[in-house]
């Protein structure tokens, strides 16, 4: 194995190692609310769980855009808060399904994101103008899915339907977004500096990008196969 290799996977390590304390922590606040009747209507009647899906985007913009002017201390924490918050923002989706469909959605889930990101890290073939088509694709999965809100205003049925064919489109989306991202982290770590602090900065915002790609992946399974309570 080169050095570029080895260096390639150590850094894909390390981003590895960060998205599963996202997700851990993700799952820990998901639980938390969830066990808590209470305080999971407060976040709703308060208002604040909408706020918080603002807090979230809010925040993949700032690691997106400002990545590169941040400290290493600075990005991880905003990381580490997103991922909490994530967990919070999540819970009116998951109170409508079993604890028991939940759970082999996720293990579905955690088996599809493995492939794609084995994928990703073997093959030969470059990604990039995959990647830039479900980056496209993506973008207009978002529009289509804020019309179909608005569908449901006019014509429930209907939009009950479109919703379905868009969990299938997106789980397609984010399977190859996965294998993309998966390889064009590990084409960083062959060419960054370790010791450099930036490299940390580097695995949080690559962490972000696979711990998305699983969320999404995992939401829109859930819509597909998941069993309501």
């Amino acid at each position: 194995m080169s050095y570029s290799e080895n260096s390639g996977n150590q850094f894909l390590s390390k981003v590895y190692l960060w998205m599963f304390i996202g997700l851990l922590l993700t799952a820990v606040a998901s639980f938390g609310v969830l066990s808590s009747p209470s305080l999971m209507s407060f976040f709703i009647e308060s208002g604040l769980f909408y706020i918080l899906i603002f807090v979230e985007l809010a925040i993949v913009i700032l690691l997106s855009w400002r990545i590169k002017s941040m400290s290493s201390s600075t990005a991880t924490l905003a990381f580490i808060f997103y991922s909490v918050i994530s967990g919070i923002t999540l819970t009116p989706i998951l109170f409508f399904y079993t604890e028991s469909s939940i759970f082999l959605v996720f293990l579905t889930t955690s088996g599809m994101f493995i492939g794609m990101s084995l994928f990703g890290y073997f093959t030969k073939k470059d990604l990039s103008g995959i990647g830039r088509f479900l980056i496209m694709a993506l973008i207009g999965l978002v529009i289509a899915m804020i019309l179909n809100i608005i569908l449901y205003m006019i014509a429930p049925e209907t939009a009950i339907l479109v919703s379905f064919g868009l969990s299938v489109v997106a789980v397609l989306i984010f399977a190859g977004l996965t294998a993309y991202d998966t390889q064009n982290i590990k084409k960083i770590g062959q060419t960054i500096d370790h010791n450099d602090p930036f490299a940390q900065n580097l695995a949080i915002i690559g962490a972000l990008k696979l711990y998305l790609d699983f969320v999404n992946l995992f939401i829109h399974l859930l819509k597909l196969f998941g069993k309501r309570r």
